[in-house]
């Protein structure tokens, strides 16, 4: 091939070549357009349907049945839907208004993701909160959702509940043994009036269960309407004696908001047990959360029987014999009651050839001359502390707690932690928080004392034959003090008690000794006295502590509220001071008042219907005498139904 063929070959090839390749770039300019064409058709579809959804997303905010507003943080309304314009701003323009003050709402509850409920007009609402901080501007988000139908459904599927409700009436043998059957009849006929009344005029049914006993069963709409009415059954049933010479009185235990009947009647069991063990003559409710208490402003009626006591003290006894030691304990800051108690059992315990040990923190007792009187005077009695009690322990040791039935009130909370088997001797009206596991409750709010509910067992010890003299001068002493020399509180049973501490060697000018007091004790007392108010009725004196008499500051609180008693037309005094960090407030009465109901009122009181007392954390002794105010007044209209216990001149 000649060189010119050649060339033309090479030229031939190079400019298809050329053309191939200018295809080539042809197609690819064009595939991209279509490309570049196709994105931004697509752009723009996307574009619109954002657009779409934007619209979308506003028309549905605002025309969604569920009211929905914007504030800003300090509760402005920015912006509302037509929902919240038709159902909650009722057609007025509410640009600029202030939705906290227009619907009644706390601005601190507008918090994030805060739910919460409101009324307004007929509906119910809950309401959803939330923040949104964006372009560092707060804006509050209200979502309010109807509830109304849901709580109207619920109210009354909650008011329709059956609530189980048992009836006791107090010392029924007591008080019938010596009546006649036209009077029992008469009576018993008022009574049971009065407790059909109680469920009349609603789906209720009462049914007597035995001669003493009756159970009632109604809606919790029903008993709505009794709390409302403060159980006025109670005032009705101590009507039924009137003429007759009976008092007679019954004791309500109410089960409620319970999610079965079962649990119902299992919560009326223990609101009964309850309202027997603070004296009778009243109406306990329970629920899940707690008790409530109505009533209880009479006397109790003394109905403990020898048989009782006898079956009560050989039920101690055989804890004792399975015990290998048996520890004594009271309440902190113990008194001659606590500690007299304390005495009289362990010399009973060692008469009966077992051996007991008392424990007492001495540099807070109230009773230093007993105990070291009773270190002298009787052989081989045993004071211990906390700290060598938990070192004596075992598994087979028994703790007997007197005079208290409260686990923070107990000397040794550590004591009671370890040992398991506990016994209790108590005179206290049962509160709410007591120790529930004990293997015996030996309880009786009808006795004056701890030491005469010792005084009456341990006759029945075996093996009894005396107490020691100075034994028998500690029970009696702790007699005196709980009854005021036999003034308060003193039943025939007391002075049975005192009459046979008697017989055993007590010594009334031996125990006299143990009230003695210094000069300057007496001089806080009386200005104490002097400086008291009087309101309504009921004295209240504020003290300041002095510290050379902090010791002695309770006692002589409490005999000062017993010196206020002895001024004509005082239904009640009460003595605040600082003891402890606490404010320390002493109530007493002579039973017209129920000074237990005022400081429970307080939530960190309790004791008896004429003694009582509390001790509030964390406040000032004004703050203390406001609130004490407070619950008098609560008091008053809750309980109050003689014009003379509310005089009107104030001081």
């Amino acid at each position: 091939m000649s060189f010119i063929s050649a060339m033309r070959i090479y030229s031939y090839n190079e400019e298809e070549s050329f053309l191939y390749m200018l295809i080539i770039i042809v197609l690819i300019f064009v595939v991209l357009s279509q490309i570049i064409r196709m994105l931004q058709n697509i752009y723009r579809y996307f574009n619109r349907i954002e657009h779409k959804l934007e619209q979308t997303k506003c028309f549905t905010l605002y025309n969604t049945p569920e009211p929905i507003v914007i504030t800003d943080k300090s509760g402005k309304i920015l912006w509302y839907n037509n929902s919240f314009f038709e159902a909650i701003s009722d057609g007025t323009d509410a640009f600029g208004m202030n939705i906290c003050s227009e619907l009644n709402i706390e601005n601190s509850v507008l918090q994030d993701k805060e739910e919460f409920r409101i009324s307004y007009g007929s509906k119910k609402y809950s309401v959803k909160c939330f923040v949104n901080s964006d372009y560092k501007v707060d804006m509050k988000i209200l979502f309010f959702s109807d509830q109304t139908s849901y709580l109207e459904l619920l109210e009354e599927y909650s008011s329709k509940k059956p609530t189980v409700a048992l009836i006791v009436i107090d010392n029924y043998e007591d008080i019938f043994q010596n009546t006649k059957e036209s009077e029992r009849s008469s009576v018993l006929a008022k009574l049971e009036k009065a407790l059909e009344n109680l469920v009349a005029d609603s789906e209720s049914f009462i049914q007597r269960l035995s001669k003493d006993r009756f159970m009632a069963v109604f809606e919790e709409k029903h008993l709505r309407k009794i709390v409302n009415d403060r159980f006025s059954v109670l005032d009705e049933v101590r009507k039924a004696g009137a003429g007759t010479g009976l008092m007679i009185t019954i004791s309500i235990g109410v089960g409620s908001a319970s999610h079965s009947l079962a649990e119902s009647e299992h919560f009326a069991r223990e609101a009964l047990d309850m309202a027997l063990g603070r004296g009778g003559d009243q109406a306990a409710v329970k629920t899940v959360n707690g008790y409530e208490f109505f009533g209880g402003i009479s006397k109790p009626v003394e109905k403990q029987s020898k048989l009782k006591t006898r079956m009560k003290s050989n039920a101690i006894q055989k804890l004792i014999d399975d015990a290998s030691t048996v520890f004594i304990m009271g309440h902190i800051n113990g008194d001659l009651d606590a500690l007299g108690a304390s005495i009289g059992l362990a010399c009973a315990i060692q008469i009966s050839g077992h051996r007991s040990v008392i424990v007492i923190n001495e540099k807070t007792h109230l009773a230093p001359e007993l105990i070291q009187s009773a270190k002298e005077q009787i052989p081989d009695i045993c004071f211990t502390d906390e700290t060598q009690a938990l070192e004596m322990t075992d598994s087979d040791s028994l703790l007997i707690i007197v005079d208290t039935h409260k686990k923070s009130l107990l000397e040794s909370q550590k004591l009671f932690e370890k040992i398991r088997n506990t016994a209790i001797i108590d005179h206290h009206r049962k509160d709410v928080n007591y120790i529930d596991n004990a293997l015996l409750f030996f309880h009786d709010p009808n006795a004056s004392s701890a030491s005469e509910m010792v005084t009456e067992i341990i006759p029945y010890f075996k093996n009894f034959t005396r107490l020691p003299e100075e034994a028998a001068n500690a029970l009696l002493a702790g007699i005196m003090l709980d009854t005021k020399n036999f003034v308060i509180r003193a039943t025939v049973r007391t002075f049975e008690a005192a009459a046979y501490l008697k017989k055993m060697g007590a010594d009334t000018v031996s125990v006299k000794k143990f009230f003695t007091n210094s000069i300057d004790f007496y001089r806080m007392k009386a200005a104490i006295v002097s400086s008291a108010e009087v309101y309504k009725g009921f004295a209240i004196s504020v003290v300041e502590t002095i510290p050379a008499l902090e010791k002695s500051m309770r006692v002589i609180a409490s005999q000062a509220a017993d010196e206020l008693m002895n001024i004509s037309d005082i239904n009640a005094s009460f003595v605040i001071f600082d003891a402890g960090g606490k404010m320390n407030i002493s109530g007493r009465s002579y039973g017209k008042v129920n000074v237990q109901l005022i400081v429970e009122k307080l939530k960190y009181g309790g004791g008896h219907q004429t003694m009582a007392a509390a001790q509030i954390p964390d406040i000032t002794a004004e703050e203390a005498r406001l609130r004490l105010i407070e619950a008098i007044e609560k008091y008053l209209l809750e309980n109050m139904t003689d014009t003379k216990l509310l005089p009107q001149k104030e001081n």
